[in-house]
């Protein structure tokens, strides 16, 4: 390999697909009560994004845990409740979401 070689890298797109719901609802406020609810045991920051619902997680060595999560507008509830249902480890049990969903 030559040496200027080493300065590119292939990245590849990420491609996913996902419902856009139609709902007027303020997705932000959906998305803290949820979170005030299940209280997972780290920090989330949620924040508005443009297009697809994306979750990152990570570790602060300060605070333990941290996850970020990008809700668009076009989010469904159920979307939103189940990767907040996954950040707090109770996505696998039904009820969660449906109690979540009930509001």
């Amino acid at each position: 390999m030559r040496s200027d070689e080493r300065r590119y890298e292939y990245v590849e797109a990420e491609h996913g697909y996902e419902l856009h719901d139609t709902e007027p609802f303020d997705r932000i406020a959906f998305a803290m009560a949820a979170l005030r609810r299940l209280r997972p045991n780290m920090t989330v920051v949620v924040y508005e994004r443009v297009r697809d619902l994306r979750v990152e997680r990570g570790l602060d060595p300060g605070s333990g845990q941290v996850a970020l999560l990008g809700i668009p507008p076009h989010a469904s509830r159920e979307h939103i409740a189940f990767e907040i249902a996954s950040l707090a480890g109770v996505a696998d049990r039904p009820w969660v979401l449906s109690t979540l969903l009930q509001g």
